[in-house]
């Protein structure tokens, strides 16, 4: 089993040192598929190297949750304005153990959370994470013109998340929840973060629907 204290100096120099500037040699991609016909269930979407940079890793290895946020949005092309006629949502959240020394994954859409399971490698817990999401998008207007934008934000729970996330936990598995650092440590980390996000963009070219 891991030494909690050594977990505690990683997490806290990540914290101080995650502003500085990384340039890491692959970073977050994210690919829309829209839909082929208007039978499909909606646009697919696919994300690749979630963890591609070294601080995030470091956060989610040192027991410090991390939330993944998604917001995928239909456009539809007009002569002088874009409509956006429809969003999707989801939030992919995973956190490291280290009583169990297993990753845990959590999805929350529509407001409902559910269990993914747990993983003993970042790697194997990330190609779950990585698994496309089907969505409920699909355009409504034959004969125009739609594009898809997908955002996604990757950043550290909050204090209260954190505790509802624990909360939650308790009640679907039987034992304590993972929890690796105090109320107070957290919120210092979270201090010491100001905030910071991993915001990534990108857009599916556009397409006539026909269907």
């Amino acid at each position: 089993m891991k030494r909690p204290g050594r977990a505690m100096a990683r997490l806290i120099l990540a914290a101080m040192f995650i502003g500085a500037p990384m340039h890491a040699q692959r970073a977050p991609k994210l690919e829309v598929t829209p839909p082929s016909s208007a039978s499909d269930a909606g646009a697919m979407v696919t994300s690749l190297n979630l963890f591609a940079e070294p601080d995030m890793r470091d956060l989610v290895r040192s027991s410090f949750p991390a939330s993944l946020r998604f917001r995928l949005e239909l456009w539809r092309e007009g002569r002088l304005f874009h409509d956006l006629e429809g969003q999707f949502q989801w939030d992919l959240i995973i956190q490291y153990d280290p009583t169990s020394e297993r990753y845990h994954l959590i999805r929350r859409l529509n407001g409902k959370l559910e269990d993914l399971g747990s993983f003993a490698t970042l790697a194997t817990a990330q190609m779950v994470l990585e698994t496309p999401m089907k969505t409920t998008l699909v355009p409504e207007r034959a004969g125009a013109r739609y594009y898809y934008t997908i955002a996604l934000d990757i950043e550290a729970l909050s204090v209260s998340d954190m505790d509802q996330l624990a909360r939650w936990l308790r009640g679907v598995r039987s034992g304590p929840a993972p929890s690796a650092v105090s109320s107070g440590l957290r919120t210092l980390i979270l201090r010491m973060l100001g905030g910071e996000k991993r915001r990534y963009r990108d857009k599916s070219p556009t397409f006539l629907w026909d269907k």
